[in-house]
């Protein structure tokens, strides 16, 4: 390197000092110029002559003598014995379990080389949160791949006997097998869509259980009161007059909703039992449609335990259930409502929920736009 005056090294110096890593600047002859103090703290440096001119070797020995790995410390002395024109960055593993990495730059003036500087910093947090982080990926991967193999029997298992309960219920409602009364023909025509709810759900499971999206709904016109009307029948029929009191209002006009008829039943489903679920025998459950002039809105209503103000947005993340939900020993697996909002986004809307206007218990909200009129 150039002569330099005092000051110049005490500005180079400093300039080191002021670094966030560790330092050794180092002259074209391999001579040391200045070593910051973090360098020296870092590699231990404190028993060894650094003043400017002592020869990289003390330096490279030193850190050799540190390295736990032998092929670490053939490839330093190696590269340390063939400084030229070029930035390298390497990794090193000590003895004592930390992990250093040193970017080794050349230092030009223009094309003249004048030096070369290393930067040292400890990597081992860093490394270890890699390894973590790899970790985790490997065994998210793998359970992916446990959960697409379940999807996958669970579809085969369910295909067989779904399609016998659809074969058997089509002939049920078949006038060629004889008449039903207005009665029966209810009760297997809910069986009937209910299993192909229940198709359409289990030809969907390979899909999802592997990442990819849901299948796209199977559009058509949807009448809403129709919808409520289905929906709250059968819950009353499976009911048997036991539970919460059950009422439904809806106006029988309005625009319809181009909509998954299945899909829909299935989030007003979700929202009816969960519910019933949380409401005491003798409560009361309210489903309510109404008409807007861009959207349907449809608010499910009871007198239950409520949903604490914190988790009015967590309970739709899945498996996430409410404190109180948990220590009042209510069944559920944290999904149903997870699913009714994924239903809901697919179709344009929203699901919210709040406090009963002072009552206990909470009111769902499902806000549905219509075909060609979002706001």
């Amino acid at each position: 390197m150039h002569e330099v005056s005092p000051e110049q090294l005490s500005l180079a110096a400093s300039l080191l000092d002021a670094l966030p890593q560790a330092a050794l600047l180092l002259d074209r002859d391999l001579r040391v110029v200045r070593v910051n103090r973090r360098c020296t703290a870092l590699l231990r440096l404190t028993d060894l002559d650094l003043s400017p001119g002592t020869p990289r070797d003390h330096v490279v020995d030193h850190v050799a003598g540190l390295l736990a790995r032998p092929e670490e410390r053939r490839r330093l002395l190696e590269e340390s014995g063939t400084h030229g024109p070029v930035t390298r960055t390497t990794d090193y593993h000590l003895k004592d379990g930390r992990t250093l990495r040193r970017r080794r730059a050349p230092v030009l003036d223009g094309e003249e080389l004048l030096g070369h500087l290393w930067l040292i910093e400890d990597v081992t947090r860093r490394g270890e949160a890699e390894e973590g982080l790899y970790e985790q990926v490997r065994k998210l991967a793998a359970l992916a791949d446990d959960r697409a193999a379940f999807a996958g029997r669970a579809l085969h298992e369910l295909r067989t006997p779904l399609s016998t309960v659809l074969s058997f219920a089509e002939l049920l409602l078949d006038p060629a097998g004889g008449p039903l009364s207005q009665e029966q023909a209810s009760y297997v025509d809910a069986i009937r869509r209910n299993a192909l709810r229940m198709r359409s759900v289990a030809e969907n499971l390979p899909r999802t259980a592997g990442g990819g999206p849901v299948a796209e709904p199977r559009l058509g016109q949807v009448l809403v009161h129709e919808l409520i009307e289905r929906v709250v029948l059968e819950a009353l029929q499976r009911a048997e007059g036991a539970g919460p009191y059950i009422t439904a209002e809806c106006p029988v006009t309005g625009p319809p909703l181009i909509a998954d008829a299945g899909m829909l039943t299935g989030a007003l489903e979700e929202l009816l039992g969960n519910a019933l679920r949380f409401t005491p025998e003798d409560g009361r459950v309210e489903v309510v449609g109404k008409a807007a002039d861009d959207h349907w809105t449809i608010e499910v209503g009871d007198d239950g335990i409520g949903v604490p103000l914190e988790y009015h947005e967590e309970i739709f993340t899945p498996f996430v259930r409410a404190p109180n939900a948990r220590r009042g020993g209510y069944p559920g697996t944290g999904l149903g409502l997870a699913g009714a909002l994924d239903t809901v986004r697919l179709h344009g809307g929203t699901i919210t929920v709040r406090d009963h206007d002072g009552r206990p218990g909470a009111v769902f909200t499902v806000r549905l736009p219509l075909p060609g009129r979002a706001s």
